[in-house]
This record gives structure tokens, C-alpha cells and sequence, in this order.
């Protein structure tokens, strides 16, 4: 279902999260935990295409499309 592979994000300058590999497939429920500054936000901003987050390699898969360079749409 989402599938991240190789990714590489910086915000702005600096490289915060490298080469993350993760598969959630339908059914499965995951945790995101550590402690502070460890990339917990900036997995999840980028995934869910907040422009603060550059990837700068690899790809985000959401139900087999690549959904890596899609913006975040705001429904009003």
C-alpha cells in the first residue's frame, strides 16, 4: 500500500533523513518513534508532499503509484 524506497530528504540545506526503506502493506498499522530530532516529521510531512521537504533521492509509492513529486492538495 505505501512503500517508500531509498529516500533521501533534506530541508533546505541539510540532509536530515537518508536512504529510508519501509513496505506497510493493507492491513498493517506501523509506529514512528524516537526521540526528538531523529525524522518522525520530516518522514511524515514528506510523504504527505509538504513543500519544506526536498527529496533528493528515491521515491514514495502510495497503492503501486509513484506519488513522490505530487503537491499537497487542500480541500476547502
Amino acid at each position: 500500500m505505501l512503500k517508500l524506497e531509498n529516500l533521501s530528504v533534506a530541508v533546505g540545506e541539510r540532509l536530515t533523513l537518508q536512504e529510508i526503506n519501509l513496505e506497510i502493506k493493507p492491513g498493517e498499522t506501523h509506529v514512528l518513534f524516537g526521540p526528538n530530532g531523529s525524522g518522525k516529521t520530516t518522514l511524515l510531512g514528506t510523504i504527505m508532499g509538504f513543500s519544506r521537504y526536498r527529496v533528493v533521492k528515491g521515491r514514495i509509492l502510495f497503492k503501486g503509484e509513484d506519488i513522490t513529486a505530487l503537491p499537497v492538495k487542500f480541500l476547502l
